[in-house]
């Protein structure tokens, strides 16, 4: 597994520095020292996209597959293969060289760029990048910066406030599992939406696109423009607020509790599809977009579209209406996302799908698949209930009935149960298979008049030699098996394949669960060879889980992209181990949206008769 150093936090780092290096002192390695826009773009692309993946790019290089990451062509491309094979690239150690590490760590704080860092630094000789932020809030403080041209008591002042926010932020964890980020920003939102004055509240950027760890919070409100200074002066009373960060009329920053920012912005109902667009889509979608409307005469910003070219403005269409930008120009500006793109000739494209992956071609082509939605799903299969079969694992704590009853309420057509299979040690084969005998008649008995139909399932433990945890003639007392790795996760690529794929080959062998076996902030996944995982699958018609438990978020939503292009069919669980945790289905529902899954492609929304004729085939 990677590295520290090779972690996509590191390597995204690694190319933003490169892209400030050129910033600042042009292309060493070209022959006049000149660097292009575009190439300074390509990088910061690059590290955007390698920092939102939910695989380690050092993984995907293993495969063979570094290439087909966003933004990553042959210049990038070879650099950082480079960079993978030795542990350090010639070319960006050619880029880096002469500028102190110093520089890249200010520029960490907001609101210093790599000008000012590379200015502070070698002006007053701060080299060292352990104490650099320390020292310089020193310097501030004795005025010195003040002094400097350019500069001046409120630039200081600012540089201060930057340092001290910076610090708090630095001591926080370092992102936040979706599930978290979706707690946090729902009690936000009910503190905004106490105001009457408030008509609409969004999120905003990686939380809105569903992304499995966030950073910041942030969130947008729609409302008249005289109401806003009230809205923002109510968002910094939030009960939760540690600190204000900065605030204006309509726009706010704060620190929560754990050190969470949140930030907020209002705008009027005439332009807020604009600002939605803008603050929700990746950069990389952005930009995209942005080179999509030039070419269609427009210039694209968080306001609206300003006419380029000498394309003449004109607001046809629903929702579109003449303005004036802040700079004085008239604008075109949206009240919906929808008919920004609609205007520009684009079907709509759903949040979870803007990170340049595509969609805006398919989008062209008026192809933009009809994402599942929670709605879709029927039932759900990977649920642990209290009986006790002496478990490898936790026992869940409702019984059967309970988790048909939550199964009901939930409005599902079908459900099925997957306690852990029963530990090894300390058990004969003969008492197992008498434990999955008396529970399937227990279970029999219990739900005789069930409500819902229900399918007999367990979660049995991949073994480290590829074999389950399970004796075989105990298979006639379940319905399907979820095989699972739960141990020994640091296998190399090669052992790890062959020892899931002979877990797999199991009669009644049916979904892989949480494939990768990754816990968010806490664990990696593991290491397999995903073409060889998909055939496999495809071919003996099994199911990759999506896990919705809030630590995992697997399969994905890459992989899942991946899979579903080539044909793999997929199940959405929850892995619940209580009734109530059973509404976490919308976590993994979330995934498969990123990873453009429609319902077709989901076992569990499928009828009863043909999800039925799936187990059993």
């Amino acid at each position: 597994m990677a590295d520290d150093q090779y972690s996509n936090k590191q390597v995204a780092h690694l190319l933003r520095n490169i892209a400030a290096a050129y910033t600042l002192i042009g292309d060493p390695t070209s022959k006049d020292g000149k660097v292009s826009r575009f190439r300074i773009i390509a990088y910061e692309k690059a590290a955007d996209a390698i920092e939102h993946l939910s695989r380690e790019i050092r993984d995907i290089w293993q495969e063979g597959k570094l290439y087909k990451v966003p933004g990553i062509g042959p210049g990038i491309g070879s650099a950082l293969e480079e960079f993978f094979e030795k542990g350090e690239s010639s070319h960006f150690n050619e880029v880096l060289k002469g500028i102190p590490p110093s520089v890249f760590r200010l520029m960490e704080v907001p609101g210093i760029g790599p000008k000012k860092a590379f200015r502070l630094v070698m002006h007053f000789g701060i080299t060292d990048p352990e104490t650099v932020i320390s020292d310089l809030r020193n310097i501030a403080k004795t005025g010195q910066i003040a002094e400097l041209e350019g500069f001046g008591q409120k630039s200081q002042d600012d540089i201060i406030e930057a340092l001290d926010v910076f610090e708090r932020q630095d001591r926080r964890e370092e992102r936040m599992p979706l599930p978290y980020a979706f707690e946090v920003s729902e009690e936000i939102s009910k503190h905004l939406a106490e105001l009457k004055e408030v008509q609409q509240i969004d999120l905003l950027g990686s939380l809105r696109r569903r992304v499995s760890t966030i950073g910041d919070i942030d969130i947008s409100v729609m409302a008249d423009i005289g109401d806003s200074k009230k809205i923002v002066d109510h968002f910094l009373k939030y009960p939760g607020k540690r600190s204000i960060e900065g605030a204006g009329d309509r726009k706010a920053s704060i620190l929560a509790a754990g050190n969470v920012r949140m930030d907020l912005r209002v705008q009027e109902k005439e332009s807020y599809g604009s600002m939605l667009q803008y603050f929700t889509g990746s950069k990389a979608h952005n930009i995209r977009l942005r080179e999509y409307a030039l070419k269609k005469g427009y210039s694209l910003s968080e306001y609206g579209l300003k006419a380029a070219r000498g394309t003449k403005l004109e607001a046809k269409g629903e929702g579109v209406s003449k303005s004036k930008h802040p700079d004085g120009e008239e604008i075109l500006t949206f009240k919906t996302e929808e008919s920004l793109y609609a205007f520009l000739g684009l079907q709509y494209i759903p949040p979870e799908m803007r990170e340049d992956t595509g969609e805006i071609e398919i989008a062209h082509m008026k192809s933009v698949p009809v994402l599942i939605d929670v709605e879709d799903i029927r039932g759900d299969f990977h649920i642990h209930s209290s009986y006790d079969v002496k478990p490898s694992h936790d026992l869940g704590i409702n019984t059967y009935e309970e988790l048909v009853d939550e199964g009901v309420e939930l409005g599902y057509s079908y459900i099925g149960f997957a306690d852990h299979n029963p530990k090894q040690s300390g058990l004969s084969n003969e008492e197992i298979i008498h434990i999955m005998k008396d529970r399937k008649e227990h279970i029999d008995q219990v739900l005789s008049t069930s409500k819902i139909p229900y399918f007999i399932g367990l979660e049995v433990d991949i073994l480290p030699s590829g074999e389950i945890a399970l004796p075989e003639k105990a298979f006639d007392y379940v319905d399907y098996l979820i095989v699972s790795v739960h141990s020994s996760f640091r296998m190399p690529m090669k052992e790890m394949t062959e020892r899931v794929l002979k877990a797999l080959s199991y009669p009644k062998v049916k979904i892989f669960g949480h494939p990768t076996g990754r816990l968010l902030g806490a664990r990696e996944g593991i290491d397999l060879n995903w073409d060889l995982i998909f055939q496999y699958v495809i071919e003996n018609h099994i199911a990759l889980e999506i896990n919705a438990g809030p630590s995992r978020l697997d399969l994905p939503d890459t992989l899942v992209k991946e899979g579903n292009e080539l044909g793999a069919t997929f199940i959405v669980n929850t892995d619940a181990h209580a009734a109530s945790n059973m509404d976490w289905m919308k976590y993994g529902i979330y995934v498969a949206r990123r990873g453009w899954l429609t319902k077709e492609k989901v076992v569990n929304t499928w009828n009863y008769d043909k999800l039925k004729k799936w187990i059993l085939k």
